[in-house]
């Protein structure tokens, strides 16, 4: 326990113009955030409250370790555990989107064999178009149907290749490439009303993680 307790305030290489001070601010940002969340769900057993609460600051730390060693170019405010850069005015679709998007699928799983295990975990955007509020939103890749050409997502479930949603719940979502244009707004939890760009959301730590997997030097 001592050893767990230490941890949060080892030294760690921060990113320029972070000082040591950074990972125990990031832990305590985050471990706040987590915390509200925890109080806030109906959880049907003390057991299951107490398992989420006893891996908490193993996820919490891996958060606040990753985001420090990240290469995302976005300024990451170590007080909100949040990362920030300049927001578009408004969400919207390119015209090759969808080809983009299927040249690179289908690059993946030509690469993998035509198995798609390539494309496994992989940390993609989701866009949401809803008229209410629009969001670029981080998921992964768990499943590839290469004969089917779709491809599932952990929380947003299937898109073709092509980005359409095949959920029957899913009109307003798009399938994008991984590229900066999309993740940057998806990091830093911008969004946008029907007046046009809103305060960003808070990312969840799930998302967190998702985001400090992403090799930012291989995009364009």
């Amino acid at each position: 326990m001592v050893d767990k307790q230490r941890d949060i305030f080892e030294v760690v290489a921060e990113q320029p113009g972070q000082g040591p001070a950074a990972f125990p601010e990031l832990c305590t940002a985050l471990y706040e955030r987590e915390l509200q969340f925890l109080a806030s769900l109906h959880v049907q057993s003390a057991a299951g409250l107490q398992r989420r609460l006893k891996s908490l600051s193993y996820y919490v730390q891996n958060a606040a370790r990753a985001m420090l060693t990240s290469s995302c170019p976005c300024e990451l405010d170590v007080q909100n555990a949040s990362w920030q850069a300049p927001q578009k005015t408004k969400l919207k679709a390119t015209a090759t989107l969808a080809s983009k998007l299927e040249k690179w699928l289908t690059s993946a799983t030509n690469k993998s064999n035509a198995d798609g295990k390539a494309l496994l975990g992989m940390s993609v955007p989701v866009l949401n178009f809803d008229p209410r509020l629009q969001q670029v939103r981080l998921d992964s890749i768990d499943r590839v149907d290469v004969q089917g050409r779709r491809v599932h997502c952990n929380e947003s479930g299937w898109f073709t290749f092509t980005g359409e949603s095949c959920e029957t719940m899913g009109d307003h979502l798009i399938l994008a490439k991984p590229e900066r244009a999309w993740l940057i707004p998806a990091v830093c939890g911008h969004q946008w009303s029907h007046k046009g760009r809103t305060d960003p959301r808070t990312l969840s730590l799930r998302e967190l993680l998702l985001a400090t997997t992403i090799d930012w030097r291989q995009l364009t």
